[in-house]
């Protein structure tokens, strides 16, 4: 910070986010000098009898229409504040929407706009706090511990980004020369004036150096974070495993409470490796265990593994279903675990490669100007990071609009790894040793099946499989991919439209000024030209062999689906080798001829604009769209020879408009001996665990997707830890009409409705489809009564991202959200942050398609019934997933709604009912009684 400039840090509050028919409600500026704040300014203004606040500005910010009544109009303040901002350096976060609307209103009652020299606080944090879980500023001010006791009130936000801003200014400060000077030589393009800061810092560093902090070093010209690899663990000895209630009560002292179920656990997985006789064949002497969520299950079979572990000098491999459970077991590991016990042990979080940064390949791609805003951001962010990361996870970040290509390419291991001068200091590196002296190995479902073989050490180690439900689901999805040949060609045509493009800017203006850059654009045109002329050559003869010749007709549905069998498929690449050849040595040469005019792209002498490196970043995107799919041509091929009796191909033609599109889609059809032949032979018996692992109270589905051999297993399902009778209400709507009835959408709008303005609790409404949700909240919000519900109405897909309607049910109220799919599960919603859970239909997965079809014949070959050995257990397990969304602590409360009659006429509803926990009231219930039930149960638990 230059000590004689003022910044002067302004927030405004506005009717709508749109200068052209919004108004200015609420102004504060923070005036700030030499690092502190030295001035204040708020005011409220009355927007004019011609723009009312709407309702829900006033939800978001506590303005009242009252409010502003008696506060100056905004040409009353206008000339003041003109004065006192000229001269300074105007600050906001998001300085693109509030310099820009506050000069709409100068200009609208008269004045000049400023000119003022501009900075963003919101990118500068990006790239100083890279990790940090959010950037709005109540998420920044939260994570900085900046006081902000009133988000969305101006005065409150101009004082908190204020702070904020000193704070970059410290941060900025105590970067390294190095890293600084990197940022400042970086295309890198931020916001108004934003780099100022970097570039001042940048100054003030050479102006008074400092010794380059301990915990770091430079590393050809990077700096990064020290690391020194573990010492070898020496012998331990573990002490008895606690197996008696009074052992566990010393051993868990005043850090836990004894939890009978949990102990029960223990003791199970224990007993089960140490006192049973375990057979050696895959798929035998497996313990199933069904933990219901409030048991502390993590903690339930970390301790005995400790345990077994030490004793017998196996590792433990722990398989979660997503990575952030990974790190959840680790935090479990590392605060609850470690601190109980007498012997030290050691976790390992283990990912693919392409999760982590590789150095060499990040400096190489540092002197490249990727043409694109949020790549050279992320850059700029991974700078800061190296400085802080222990790990070089890519999960610590957090990116915004950053492909997987791009962080595939950062990831790339160098082309000679021996040579670099970061051989020595590569994160995957870090990980293989600390695997080796791991005692707990923690992955993820998919780097479990993509990486099972190199799972192998001296002795075998036990293997836990968390929420294990999830575990065959995953097998088959990494599996099966599909090239669509239409989109594939669309993706070609629009290559060749951006490169024959004349209009200002293009990329054609960009190859103007690259040398040798017209034989590059010559090549790149030539290779899409031969990609646009041979794909429908392959997408016919893929129709004329496999779905012409079978007489197919289009269904209702517009699309149809034929199987083809593997060997025709073999047949078929063989038969048509030189032409798919040529597709792919083209994708080849185009992806080579790119990486040239990226190269002479970033040494060229020149200025490109923005919109001229948009353009390239969309080329960009196009190029890498045709590589995926001559990828998948390479899978296909590959799985037809690895995986022969278990793999699934089919042909999708679909018509649309006047022209039809052909798809080959293929990969597993399912997970018979799957485990057995690439899982087991690994690892001791498997332990499964999980909230909701048993559909029945046999639950062979559970076994025979798993491949594990029921009579010699040991399963268990653990009593329900919450009282159920009190906390919780299940009401099973029995006059609602099906949910194939044509009127079903506009009946659930209005029932929803109802609940909404009468209950005003947090709410989550879970549908089995993206389109039954878009239809009901486009019905909703056309009702009449919609406008006096005060409870604020998300809904997925079309409201924001799923964090991002996350975020808000964990931080506002009362809320309905509309949600699928990923909000059946995985969301820990507690206490008042969920209150209600609503169920649109019982979630049976739709028989329509060829997969399901197939899965069909193959159970129906084998004398079983599809529906009851596959539809029905899929459901109930979603089913009880959806119930477990509610009631996550002792003193959590909150009811579940179900509008499917079906729960109540059909048989297999009393299957669905008998698995919801024993003691939870159902109620058979007419829609007319939900809202009077729901409001006396929530009144009886205020």
């Amino acid at each position: 910070m230059i000590n004689k400039e003022i910044y002067a840090v302004v927030d405004l509050e506005t009717t709508r986010t749109r200068m052209t028919d919004g108004r200015i409600i609420q102004i504060a500026i923070a005036f700030v000098q030499k690092n502190k704040i030295i001035n204040q300014f708020n005011t409220l203004i009355n927007p004019g009898n011609r723009e009312r606040i709407p309702k829900m500005i006033t939800q978001l910010t506590g303005i009242t229409p009252k409010m502003v009544a008696d506060a100056p109009f905004f040409e009353d303040v206008a000339f003041t504040l003109h004065a006192m901002l000229s001269g300074t350096i105007f600050v906001a976060h998001n300085v693109n929407f509030d310099l820009p609307f506050l000069n709409a209103e100068f200009e609208r009652v008269g004045l000049t706009s400023l000119k003022n020299e501009a900075i963003d606080t919101e990118p500068l944090s990006r790239i100083l706090w890279p990790t940090a879980p959010a950037y709005r500023l109540r998420d920044l001010t939260t994570y900085l511990n900046i006081e902000h006791g009133h988000p969305h009130q101006a005065d409150s936000d101009a004082i908190a980004t204020a702070e904020l801003l000193v704070k970059i200014f410290d941060k900025a400060r105590a970067l390294p020369m190095i890293t600084l000077q990197t940022l400042t030589e970086m295309p890198l393009v931020l916001p108004m004036d934003s780099r100022m800061i970097l570039v001042e810092a940048l100054a003030a560093n050479r102006q008074s150096p400092e010794p380059l902090p301990s915990q770091l070093q430079v590393v050809d010209g990077l700096a990064i974070r020290r690391y020194s690899m573990p010492d070898p663990v020496h012998k331990r000895i573990a002490d008895k495993f606690p197996a008696k209630k009074a052992a566990k009560e010393k051993l868990f002292g005043d850090r836990f409470e004894y939890r009978d179920e949990q102990a029960k656990m223990m003791n199970l997985i224990h007993t089960h490796f140490n006192d049973s006789e375990l057979s050696t064949v895959p798929g035998q002497s497996s313990l199933v265990m069904e933990a219901p969520t409030g048991l502390g299950k993590t903690l339930g079979f970390l301790l005995p593994m400790a345990y077994l572990a030490v004793e017998t000098g196996r590792k433990v491999v722990v398989a979660e279903p997503t990575i952030t459970m990974q790190h959840q077991v680790q935090t479990v590991v590392e605060e609850q675990l470690k601190p109980l016990l007498s012997f030290d042990i050691r976790v390992a979080v283990l990912k693919g490669h392409l999760n982590y940064l590789n150095l060499q390949s990040f400096k190489r791609m540092l002197k490249r100007d990727e043409g694109s805003i949020p790549m050279q951001l992320a850059k700029a962010q991974m700078l800061v990071w190296l400085t802080e990361t222990l790990t070089g996870d890519f999960d610590e970040l957090n990116l915004n609009n950053v492909s997987q290509e791009f962080l595939a390419r950062v990831a790339q291991p160098a082309n000679n790894p021996a040579a670099s001068s970061f051989a020595q200091y590569e994160f995957t590196a870090r990980q293989a040793v600390l695997a080796e002296e791991a005692d707990f190995i923690i992955v993820n479902h998919a780097y479990m099946v993509s990486h099972h073989a190199d799972m192998v050490f001296q002795l075998k180690p036990y293997l836990v499989i968390d929420e294990a439900q999830h575990l065959p689901d995953t097998v088959i999805t990494q599996s099966r991919h599909q090239v669509n040949f239409k989109q594939w060609g669309d993706v070609v045509h629009a290559g060749l439209d951006i490169l024959a493009a004349h209009h200002q800017p293009s990329l054609q203006s960009v190859f103007e000024r690259l040398h040798g850059g017209s034989r590059m654009l010559t090549n790149l045109r030539n290779q899409l030209q031969l990609l646009e002329d041979q794909l429908p050559k392959v997408e016919q003869k893929l129709y004329r062999r496999f779905g012409m010749q079978k007489g197919l007709e289009l269904d209702h549905k517009q699309v149809v689906d034929s199987e083809i069998e593997l060997a025709d498929l073999a047949q078929f690449f063989l038969d048509n080798a030189d032409l798919i050849n040529a597709i792919q040595r083209a994708v080849a040469v185009l992806t080579d001829g790119l990486e040239t005019m990226l190269t002479n792209f970033a040494e060229a002498d020149q200025t490109f604009s923005v919109s001229e490196r948009q353009e390239l970043a969309d080329f960009r995107r196009i190029v890498g769209q045709i590589n995926t799919n001559s990828n998948r041509i390479n899978q296909f091929k590959n799985e037809l020879v690895m995986y022969p009796t278990a793999s699934i191909f089919w042909l999708s033609e679909s018509l649309g408009g006047a022209t039809s599109s052909v798809r080959l889609a293929g990969g597993l059809l399912h997970t018979t001996n799957y485990f057995k032949q690439r899982i087991y032979p690994n690892f001791m018996p498997p332990v499964l665990t999980g909230a909701t692992l048993f559909t029945s109270k046999k639950s062979g589905y559970l076994f025979n997707r798993f491949d594990l051999d029921e009579d010699s297993a040991t399963s268990y399902r653990f009593g329900d830890v919450f009282d159920y009778a009190k906390q919780s209400q299940l009401l099973l709507v029995k006059n609602a009409p099906l949910p194939t009835s044509y009127n079903y959408a506009d009946y659930l709008a209005e029932q929803l409705l109802k609940i909404a303005d009468a209950v005003e609790e947090n709410t989550l409404v879970l549908f089995t489809s993206n389109d039954m949700i878009a239809h009901v909240y486009n019905r909703m919000q056309n009702n009449h009564e919609y406008g006096d519900v005060s409870t604020t109405i998300l809904a997925q897909g079309i409201s924001g991202t799923r964090n991002k309607i996350l975020r808000r049910l964990e931080t506002e109220k009362p809320m309905m959200v509309l949600g699928s799919a990923s909000f059946w599960e995985g969301i820990d919603l507690p206490g008042d942050q969920l209150r209600l859970v609503i169920m649109a239909r019982l979630p049976f997965e739709q028989p329509d398609n060829i997969v399901a079809k197939a899965e069909e014949a193959v159970l129906i070959s084998q004398g079983r019934q599809p529906f009851y050995q596959s539809t029905l257990p899929k459901a109930i397990l979603r089913f009880r997933q959806g119930v477990g969304r509610l009631i996550r602590s002792q003193d959590d409360y909150g009811a579940i709604i179900v509008f499917d009659s079906r729960l109540i006429s059909k048989s297999y509803g009393r299957s669905v009912r008998n698995m919801m926990p024993e003691a939870m009231p159902q109620l058979e219930v007419l829609d007319t009684e939900v809202v009077p039930i729901l409001t006396d149960f929530f009144a009886q638990h205020e």
